[in-house]
Order: C-alpha cells, then sequence, then structure tokens
C-alpha cells in the first residue's frame, strides 16, 4: 500500500501542517491556564491584603484620635495651670534691628543697660511670694546674676595685653547668652585677638523677651 502525501501551499505537507495546529493548540491551551491561574493567584492576594489594609488603616486612625486626644488634654490642662509669673509677660524694650543697623557699638551698649535696668525695675522689684533664694529674678537670691563679680549676660568686649592681631566676634545661640561663650572669647584674647562676645536682642533678660523679637 502506498501513501503519498499532499501538498500545501508554501510546499509544507499535510501532516507538518496538522503538527502545528497542534503545537498551537498546546500554546494557546497553556496560554489560557496561565491567565486563569494568574486571575485566580490576583484575587487569592487581594482576598490577603484586603484584611492588612483595613488593619493598617484602623490604626493609622486609633493613632491620629490618640494624638487629638492628647493635644486636647494639653490644651486643658495649661488652661487651669497656675497664672504666668511676671517675667513670663514683662516684655523689655530691646532695640529693633534698624536701630541697631544705624547705631554703633557704644549705642548698643547703652541700650543693653536699658533693658537690664526695665528688668530690674518690672520684675526683680516686683516679686511677691516668688521672693526665694533659686529665684533668678530676686536681687537677694543666690542664683542672681547681677550679685556675681560679672554678669555674663551682659555684651563684653575682650582686649588682648599687646597690640592685637585681629577681633574675633562670638554670637550665641537660641535662648543662650553671652556667657556660654566665655571661655573661648578669653582663649582668642590670650592669642592677641580683640573678643567680643555679645548679647543678642531677647536674651539673658526675661523669658517673655523672645516672644518679640525679630
Amino acid at each position: 500500500m502506498s501513501y503519498r502525501r499532499g501538498r500545501v501551499a508554501g510546499g509544507q505537507s499535510v501532516p507538518c501542517r496538522r503538527k502545528m495546529r497542534a503545537v498551537t493548540r498546546s500554546f494557546t491551551a497553556a496560554f489560557r491556564i496561565i491567565v486563569a491561574r494568574g486571575q485566580i493567584l490576583n484575587v487569592t492576594v487581594r482576598a490577603w491584603l484586603r484584611p492588612i489594609a483595613i488593619g493598617a488603616m484602623t490604626l493609622a486612625a486609633l493613632v491620629g484620635c490618640l494624638i487629638i486626644a492628647g493635644l486636647a488634654f494639653r490644651a486643658w490642662d495649661a488652661l487651669r495651670s497656675p497664672p504666668l509669673d511676671v517675667w513670663h509677660t514683662f516684655v523689655p524694650s530691646e532695640p529693633d534691628a534698624g536701630m541697631i543697623d544705624a547705631g554703633d557699638w557704644s549705642g548698643y551698649m547703652a541700650a543693653e543697660k536699658r533693658v537690664f535696668a526695665e528688668v530690674a525695675q518690672e520684675v526683680s522689684q516686683k516679686l511677691d511670694e516668688d521672693r526665694l533664694p533659686i529665684n533668678r529674678y530676686f536681687a537677694g537670691g543666690i542664683v542672681y546674676p547681677p550679685g556675681f563679680a560679672t554678669d555674663w549676660n551682659h555684651s563684653y568686649v575682650f582686649e588682648p595685653e599687646g597690640k592685637p592681631i585681629g577681633a574675633a566676634v562670638f554670637l550665641h545661640g537660641l535662648t543662650d547668652s553671652p556667657y556660654s561663650l566665655r571661655h573661648l572669647a578669653e582663649f582668642y584674647r590670650r592669642r592677641g585677638f580683640v573678643a567680643i562676645g555679645i548679647r543678642l536682642p531677647g536674651h539673658g533678660t526675661v523669658p517673655a523677651a523672645l516672644t518679640e523679637v525679630q
């Protein structure tokens, strides 16, 4: 019995074409299986992530509520606190940026002297039950700055013994005073520099002075 293979356009035999169709159907079936499994996996992942997302949002909402409650309690606690002391409310007349720019060193020192005189008059001399040894604004206290040999809350100039070789200007940080600069200024003075420690406006006097610093 003889078998004669048929031919199709392009020269391919019938069995070859059948094999190609079978391979194509196999790939198509495999692709459909992959897509179906991907959809199943997608649904599974979503189902797994959903409770995690809900838990995270719930936790975030809870943390937000706790923060708001804490701030509300802090505000309520502040309102029921004792009244502010005089050093929390009195603001001395510090020179502003324009006055400092238009003036000189002697003018700045004169203005600083007036500021401390105001603090002594409006704070130290008006204390009542706060006349305690540990109150820095009580003139009879052990920590009253003017009671020390040097009040380091003021600006100062250290001059070297011989001819100056230069000048070094020191600026303290926020809520600080020239007190923290004295050792560094002395270090430069010994090495021939004119060392200048400046009290910045609103510092070294009363806390309320910082409320109007420019």
